[in-house]
C-alpha cells in the first residue's frame, strides 16, 4: 500500500494506516506511532473530563475539566502533526544517505546533510516526550475531580503517554548512534535523561493511583 502525497498521515483512517505501518514502506515507523498513541492517551484524558461536564455531583470541578480540555486539544493537535513530521524527518535522512559519494567533495556534502537531517531528526520524537509530559501533568489533574465511573481511562491514558515517551526515547537513541557531533549528543542525552525520568515516574504514579482506586473487594 503506498502512500498518497496528496495526503497527510493524519488524515488516513485508522485501517489505512495501520497498514501502511506495517508494510515495506519506511515511514511511517516507531516515531509516528509513538505520536499517535501519545495522541491517543490525550484524546482519552479528554473523554474523561467530557463525560465529566454536566455532571451535578461535579459542577465544582467543571471549570478544571474545561480547561484541561483546552489543553489537551492543544497539546493533541500538536502530538498529530507530529505524527507528519517524524516521516518527513526519516524522508530527510534518507534522501542525505542517497546522496552521491563518488569525489572529496561530494562525501563532505553528504557527510554533513546528513549530519543535519539527523539533528534534524531527534527534535520531532523530543517534542514528542515534552508533549507527552504536558499531558500526564494534566491527566493528574484530573484524579480526584473527574468522573468515578471512566477513572480506568485516566489509567489506560497515563499507559498511552508513557509509552509514546519511551518509544520516542528508542527513536532519538537510535539517530544519536549515527551522529557525530559528540557536544550534540551530550546534550540531548542530558535533557532527554531528565525528562524521561520525569514522564515515566509520574506515568507510573497516576496509574498506580488508578488500579488502588479499582480495587476488587
Amino acid at each position: 500500500m503506498e502512500l498518497s502525497k496528496k495526503i497527510k498521515l493524519m488524515d488516513y483512517a485508522i485501517k489505512e494506516f495501520v497498514e501502511l505501518l506495517a508494510s515495506q514502506e519506511p515511514a511511517p515507523g516507531g516515531g509516528s506511532a509513538s505520536a499517535l498513541v501519545g495522541a491517543i492517551g490525550v484524546a482519552l484524558s479528554s473523554m474523561v473530563a467530557n463525560l465529566t461536564i454536566g455532571k451535578e455531583k461535579f459542577k465544582d470541578k467543571e471549570e478544571l475539566m474545561k480547561r484541561i480540555i483546552e489543553e489537551n486539544n492543544r497539546i493533541q493537535k500538536d502530538l498529530l502533526n507530529l505524527i507528519e513530521k517524524d516521516a518527513e524527518a526519516f524522508n530527510s535522512v534518507t534522501k542525505a544517505l542517497k546522496m552521491p559519494k563518488n569525489t572529496e567533495k561530494e562525501k563532505k556534502e553528504r557527510k554533513e546533510s546528513l549530519e543535519k537531517a539527523l539533528k534534524e531528526a531527534t527534535q520531532v520524537p523530543l517534542e514528542i516526550i515534552k508533549k507527552s509530559i504536558e499531558a500526564l501533568k494534566l491527566l493528574e489533574k484530573s484524579l480526584g475531580n473527574s468522573n468515578p465511573n471512566v477513572v480506568s481511562d485516566l489509567g489506560v491514558s497515563a499507559i498511552c503517554l508513557k509509552s509514546a515517551i519511551q518509544s520516542a526515547w528508542l527513536n532519538i537513541k537510535i539517530n544519536l548512534i549515527s551522529i557525530r557531533d559528540k557536544d550534540f549528543i551530550e546534550k540531548i542525552q542530558k535533557e532527554t535523561t531528565s525528562l524521561l525520568q520525569e514522564g515515566i515516574l509520574l506515568a507510573d504514579k497516576i496509574y498506580e493511583e488508578v488500579e488502588s482506586i479499582l480495587q476488587i473487594t
